[in-house]
Parts: structure tokens; C-alpha cells; sequence
């Protein structure tokens, strides 16, 4: 069977996944035998795919060391306790911030008082 360019070039992408019928590879085949541009263009589509499947692989590779059951345990006990940590020292610090802010209250109130008992003697 003897297909056009146009024809190879479409099924370059089931020919190369290995899911084309034997009709379909053999149709190919014989096509990437005869026509010198469609051959360089399918080594290059391979190279393409090839550079494409290298790059997943070290997502998938970067992904699966990060969220390694064994990794993220260790990271999540170490960052919960870090975290612990800064909160109740944020806890501490904003508590004795409002209770001199209190202190300071009620000694400002209690002059003012009395400054005032002090005018209504005199």
C-alpha cells in the first residue's frame, strides 16, 4: 500500500506509540523506506519524543524522592515542630506585649484620676 506524505506524517504519532494496526506499520514502513524527507522527520519526532520522555522521567523522579513516605515523615515531624515552636514564642511575646499594654493603661488611668482628685483639693 502505498500512502502520500501528508498520510505518513499523520500517522507518524500512532506509528510511533506502537498502537497502529499491522496495516498501518506496514504502510509506513515502506513509505519511511522510499521518502527521504518523512524519514528525517520522523527521526526527528523521535528525538523529540525521546527529549520529552527524559524530562518527565526527572519530574516524576523529583516528585517521587520529595514526597517519599519515609522523606515527608521525617520533613513533617522536623517542620511541625519548628512551627510549634515560633507560634508559642509569637504566643509568649504577644502575651506579655498585652499585659504591659495593660499595665500602661491602668497607670495612665490611675494618674489622670489622680491629677483630678489632686484639682478638686486644691
Amino acid at each position: 500500500m502505498e500512502i502520500t506524505c501528508d498520510i505518513a506524517m499523520d500517522l507518524v504519532d500512532i506509528y510511533s506509540s506502537s498502537m497502529a494496526s499491522p496495516d498501518t506499520v506496514k504502510a509506513v514502513r515502506e513509505h519511511l523506506r522510499t521518502c527521504r524527507s518523512c524519514r528525517d522527520f520522523y527521526s526527528e519526532y523521535k528525538a523529540n519524543l525521546a527529549e520529552e520522555k527524559k524530562k518527565e522521567e526527572k519530574n516524576n523522579r523529583t516528585f517521587r524522592t520529595e514526597s517519599s513516605p519515609y522523606v515527608s515523615e521525617e520533613i513533617i515531624s522536623e517542620s511541625v515542630k519548628r512551627l510549634s515552636k515560633k507560634l508559642r514564642t509569637r504566643r509568649i511575646v504577644s502575651n506579655v506585649v498585652s499585659i504591659f499594654s495593660v499595665i500602661v493603661g491602668f497607670i495612665v488611668l490611675a494618674k489622670d484620676i489622680f491629677d483630678l482628685i489632686d484639682e478638686k483639693d486644691k
